[in-house]
């Protein structure tokens, strides 16, 4: 990655240069799931088959563990150990023995607390367990499918094994894992083995009963009303005991696919599906970066950080003519630093490592894609330093200092400032912002939550 391909002006380019290539190695092999998530499990015999995907085919991207290409997997085609694959809403897969059903969910109608955007998950080989899986991000289901008896799950996450025991057939369970950088925690360029994202897991038993092992924790769950939901995060751990629940929480139940943005969600990335059977991945999101249609351009935003493809989101924020992009630009890449310890540094020193970025320039990009606090919020010079980056020469500063302010004064939405307009259009609505919050005054809206 250079500043070429992120945040700086210049030619889109769908074919990356000789750095943008370098930088991408450099993502794949440092941003691999094992990475965030313990480097044990990632080291694996490849080519061991353990599941099979049975939903249609190109409903799972794979990328084989020690590869950089993401591949689509066919209906029935084999799934094996170290591969990490991506789903999309619904794509299922059934371990190697038939005894556990593992579906890829996302939060299309938006009832989570959590902001999923994508489901990544790791398989592994384990001739103990029905299933052996990472969970890397996002939210799965994990299903008994046997005609009798228990079926086990190891589920691995940050680290530390959960086995879950799906007591009977059709018990399931839910898993939802979010990671991202926690308000008021700075980027920090040489960062100490206490500086992490914050992650936090939320499981819920949809049907029958689970039984629950992890460190000297032994539960026994059960579906509503019951005790049903069982909560851990990287500080503090996993609950005590878990949470009676009258009812499913509704983002466990099933989307409503009449809902509008469901089914225009749902709706772009089936057209998404039938274009890479013909295309490959790469090209299509290319063409979709680009597209008249919104929902084809927010979809093509979000997998490009799924799928790592972090020169090219760059490039396409930079290029777009569509504010949307960058707005979605955005909050992709601050999922993807927020996915575990040293996403950051990777785009830190890449910027740095490219020639083109100071250091302080690639410091302050990285600053404003983490968050302010509530003790900076307080302080006016936040604002007045925001609205003196509006005018800066580097898109990703001035367009990142933008995404902030408009969430931190959201009258200041209607003075027309684009960071990708004309350095007189820009100029003409910094006046304006400078009004809006003079120096010395602390806005309204910085003292009401923040939207994360």
């Amino acid at each position: 990655m250079n500043d070429q391909c992120l945040f700086t002006p210049g030619r889109y380019r769908p074919r990356l240069s000789c750095v943008a290539v370098a930088a991408c190695l450099v993502l794949s092999s440092l941003n691999s799931p094992s990475s965030a998530q313990g480097a044990d499990v990632a080291k694996q015999a490849a080519d061991t088959h353990v599941a099979v995907c049975i939903t249609p085919s190109a409903t799972i991207l794979r990328r084989p563990a020690g590869e950089k290409t993401w591949q689509i997997v066919n209906q029935k085609g084999t799934l094996n150990s170290g591969d990490l694959l991506v789903g999309m809403p619904g794509a299922k897969l059934n371990s190697q023995s038939g005894a556990v059903q593992l579906t890829q969910l996302a939060n299309l109608d938006g009832q989570s607390r959590n902001p999923i955007l994508e489901c990544a998950v790791i398989l592994h080989s384990n001739p103990k367990a029905d299933l052996d899986f990472t969970l890397d991000r996002g939210r799965v289901s994990v299903e008994n499918l046997k005609k009798s008896g228990a079926a086990l799950v190891r589920l691995h996450v940050y680290n530390e094994i959960w086995d879950l025991t799906l007591s009977e057939p059709g018990s399931a369970l839910a898993i939802e894992l979010y990671a991202r950088w926690a308000r008021g925690v700075p980027f920090k360029k040489e960062p100490d083995a206490k500086h992490v994202p914050s992650a936090r897991m939320v499981m819920v038993v949809l049907k029958g009963e689970v039984n629950l092992k992890h460190l000297h924790h032994q539960l026994a769950l059960s579906a509503p009303p019951g005790p049903a939901m069982i909560e851990w995060d990287n500080v503090a751990g996993q609950d005590e005991s878990p949470e009676h629940l009258d009812r499913l929480p509704a983002w466990a139940g099933p989307q409503d696919e009449e809902n509008p943005v469901v089914k225009m969600k749902l709706a772009a990335l089936q057209r998404f599906r039938q274009a890479v059977l013909k295309k490959p991945i790469k090209e299509v999101l290319e063409e979709y970066v680009v597209s008249e249609e919104p929902s084809n351009r927010r979809l093509a935003v979000i997998l490009m950080g799924a799928l790592d493809d972090i020169p090219n989101l760059g490039a396409a924020m930079r290029e777009t003519k569509h504010t949307d992009v960058w707005e979605n630009g955005v909050l992709a890449l601050r999922h993807w630093i927020g996915r575990g310890p040293g996403q950051d540094q990777i785009i830190y020193k890449a910027l740095i490592d490219s020639g083109r970025y100071k250091p302080v320039q690639a410091e302050t990009v990285l600053q404003l894609l983490h968050s302010y606090g509530d003790d900076e919020l307080a302080r006016p010079e936040i604002y007045q330093t925001l609205i003196d980056y509006l005018d800066h020469d580097l898109l990703g500063i001035r367009g990142l200092a933008y995404w902030h302010l408009s969430r931190l004064v959201p009258a200041g939405r209607t003075l027309a400032y684009n960071p990708l307009g004309s350095k007189e259009e820009r100029e003409a609505a910094i006046q304006k912002w400078r009004k809006l919050v003079p120096p010395g005054t602390v806005p309204e809206r910085s003292r009401a939550p923040v939207k994360k």
